[in-house]
């Protein structure tokens, strides 16, 4: 046992000496060994005169994101991909995607509702035996180099960012109503600089109202569970209930009858 000791503290000693590079391509090594496989989940959020004032920016821009098993942190979800990694929770794919998110422009403040049909969840690419998984999110348009981008979309992109010389340097691509996504193995650079086939879901912009009541649902102990919208929404319009039936779920009466055992506190398992 000390034997085994001693060859894994010269291990560590040697990736310390290394860099921190080795450090965290083993640490993903790492992790990937206790779980069946690592997602990391990147997301990118882009809009037109938007608040970029840092303390407006993070106290005024809040999205939401549901993929299958995973609620990942993301903040903002502001700007180019980027985002962190997730322990293998369960089965992806066909599981149901939802989204929302605030935006502060210099207009005006948008919300956004996106949610995956029923029987049409997560399209979901081979892993190919790699040790990670990467779900790429775009919530509306998405910030990348024009690389990235296919001459159709370059069409349909705007700048959205220059170099110090005055050069274009980011492009604007989606619309402002719809969740891309793709799935395989990439990284956030990967998304920003090489054309990825994107999976769209179409969502809905609602107002204030309905974002704050959807917000809490989606924040409380009962998180994915309860997190969408349902015909007793406040001051819906005849597009929004459309849009709210053609995607119920067979078990969404159970899920807000509190029929769902509640979801368990996520536990880091490495502190």
């Amino acid at each position: 046992m000390k034997n085994v000791f001693h060859v894994l503290l010269s291990g560590f000693i040697i990736l310390v000496l290394s860099g921190c590079s080795e450090i965290y391509h083993t640490s993903r090594y790492i992790t990937s060994f206790f779980h069946e496989e690592v997602v990391f989940i990147l997301t990118s959020s882009n809009y037109p005169d938007e608040i970029r004032a840092e303390t407006e920016f993070l106290s005024s821009r809040k999205s939401t994101l549901v993929f299958g098993p995973y609620m990942p942190n993301i903040g903002s979800g502001g700007g180019s991909f980027g985002g962190d990694n997730h322990g293998y929770k369960g089965v992806m794919l066909g599981k149901e995607i939802i989204a929302l998110w605030k935006v502060p422009t210099k207009q005006k403040t948008l919300h956004y509702y996106v949610r995956s049909e029923p029987n049409n969840g997560i399209i979901r690419a081979p892993r190919k035996k790699r040790y990670y998984y990467s779900v790429g999110v775009a919530l509306g348009p998405m910030r990348v180099y024009k690389e990235s981008l296919t001459d159709e979309q370059f069409k349909d992109s705007q700048i959205a960012g220059y170099t110090a010389y005055g050069k274009p340097l980011h492009y604007r691509w989606g619309e402002w109503d719809k969740l891309y996504y793709v799935t395989g193995s990439f990284t956030g650079s990967d998304l920003q600089k090489t054309p990825h086939k994107f999976h769209e879901i179409q969502g809905i912009a609602i107002t204030a109202e309905q974002y704050n009541k959807l917000y809490k649902r989606c924040h409380s102990d009962w998180q994915a569970v309860k997190c969408f919208m349902d015909k007793d929404f406040p001051g819906l319009s005849l597009e929004q209930l459309a849009y709210i039936q053609s995607r119920k779920h067979p078990d969404d009466d159970d899920r807000l009858a509190g029929k769902f055992p509640k979801p368990e506190r996520r536990v880091n398992r490495w502190l």
